[in-house]
């Protein structure tokens, strides 16, 4: 029949065992996967409270500013009309105190 040779069953035995390393090498790099995966489930992210109410409160101070500039506006237009009708009161009263024949 045939003859067995020690160089062929060498290659066979070499070939096993490295397709034996070759899975094994596989199922450590899975377990290496799996284990991170369970380290990144466990994690949690940041505490954005303290964030978020920063940012509530600035949009409340901005929001304040910005009604206190509108009513700055309006007090200053309320403003500019009274100098006007004082302007016109005082012309009035300098034209009254010009004329001799007003008494």
């Amino acid at each position: 029949m045939g003859k067995f040779k020690l160089k062929d069953q060498l290659a066979g035995i070499a070939a096993l065992i490295a397709a034996i390393v070759a899975i094994g090498g596989g199922f450590v790099k899975y377990g290496e996967v799996m284990t991170r995966l369970d380290v990144l489930s466990e994690q949690t992210g940041p505490d954005l409270t303290p964030l978020a109410k920063i940012i509530g409160d600035n949009q409340k101070m901005i929001s304040d500013n910005i009604s206190g500039i509108s009513d700055n506006a309006k007090t200053s237009a309320v403003l500019e009309k009274e100098i006007e009708l004082l302007k016109l009161q005082i012309e009035e009263i300098k034209v009254s105190t010009s004329n001799p024949l007003s008494n």
